[in-house]
């Protein structure tokens, strides 16, 4: 579960604190497969929070960095994620209409990750675990928790919209 530390209105810059999983293209792709075949994926996403992102190794060293991708790619696996109960999107860039319309009839958010700081966001995290897809390297899904996680609220749950 995540946390703001103000109101989710659209155009608010806010910290985040609590727990959130990465997703990048492969995993992102096998994940709504599998949720999609009705499997058991182990993950807890009522109410949770995904941030399209792949760390880098170093966390044990505490020199990793995570920086947001591109939100506009993983698009088309958000309405399987809403549905499997996240409610809480962490990316970079706009998205497409289609997927804004989904956020909001769920009552979820998307939350735009600032460009160029994975060295910050980095230093924000204070544990993670590989949860699936090791195969898949720094693309696999991780269970991050973060401190003091700075971002801008660009779609809220109640429409507003701030690209």
């Amino acid at each position: 579960m995540i946390a703001a530390d103000k109101e989710i209105k659209a155009g608010n810059i806010v910290s985040l604190n609590g727990v959130m999983f990465t997703l990048r293209d492969a995993s992102a792709k096998k994940l709504a497969k599998m949720l999609e075949n009705g499997e058991n994926t182990g993950l807890e996403l009522e109410d949770s929070a995904v941030f399209f992102a792949a760390p880098t190794p170093g966390f044990e060293a505490g020199r990793m960095s995570i920086g947001p991708t591109t939100s506009s790619r993983m698009a088309a696996f958000i309405p399987t994620l809403i549905k499997h109960g996240v409610r809480y999107f962490i990316g970079k860039g706009a998205l497409p209409k289609e997927a804004i319309d989904t956020i909001v009839a769920g009552k979820a958010a998307y939350f735009q990750a600032f460009g160029g700081t994975g060295a910050n966001y980095g230093s924000r995290v204070k544990s993670m675990e590989l949860l699936l897809f090791p195969e898949f390297g720094p693309e696999a899904v991780y269970k991050v928790e973060t401190s003091d996680f700075p971002v801008v609220i660009s779609v809220d749950p109640n429409g507003g919209i701030f690209f």
